[in-house]
């Protein structure tokens, strides 16, 4: 059996479908999902795991420069500043400059919009892009592990392989 955790596209296998066991739970489940969870509850965990991230920073003033941490220090500066702290600032900042940039705007065109598709619309936007702006940093994450660390290990290998052919010549020329 696949482990899941690693590799959370696949779908699980189920039993058949039993109607009086699966449908309410199912339409529960579909209707939870779909109308609670994802746009109310999703997108404040995630803001309040951002914030408290930002918090943790703050308290152990763990985004600072230092040299002693490993081979590539401005690396991991950069690395821990742009996915640790931007991501989780623009996350974080996003609900009251969305909530004060709503309010100026509506109220700086009352007479022109009417409240729910100027007002509402425009909070709803703001409330749901922190599932935007964390899929971004969870695409920028993947990319820097997995597909630069790939890339080097490209680059790597065809010098290795040049070498090798050097090595190769030079063994050819001597006989």
């Amino acid at each position: 059996m696949e482990n899941t955790a690693t590799n959370p596209a696949n779908e699980s296998n189920t039993e058949d479908f039993d109607f009086k066991k699966h449908f309410v739970n199912a339409s529960l489940g579909a209707l939870y999902y779909l109308i609670v969870y994802i746009p109310f509850i999703l997108p404040f965990k995630i803001w309040g795991k951002a914030a408290t991230r930002i918090s943790l920073l703050w308290e152990n003033k763990s985004l600072i420069y230092s040299e002693q941490e490993k081979s590539y220090p401005l690396h991991l500066f950069l690395f821990y500043y742009i996915i640790n702290f931007i991501f989780d600032a623009i996350i974080f900042l996003a609900w009251p400059v969305g909530l004060v940039l709503a309010t100026y705007f509506y109220i700086e065109a009352f007479e022109f919009m009417p409240f729910f598709e100027g007002y509402v619309v425009s909070l709803f936007s703001f409330y749901i892009s922190v599932l935007f702006i964390r899929a971004g940093k969870e695409a920028l994450t993947y990319i820097l592990n997995n597909l630069v660390v790939w890339l080097f290990d490209v680059f790597k290998n065809i010098g290795l392989f040049i070498k090798n052919m050097w090595l190769l010549n030079i063994v050819i020329k001597k006989k």
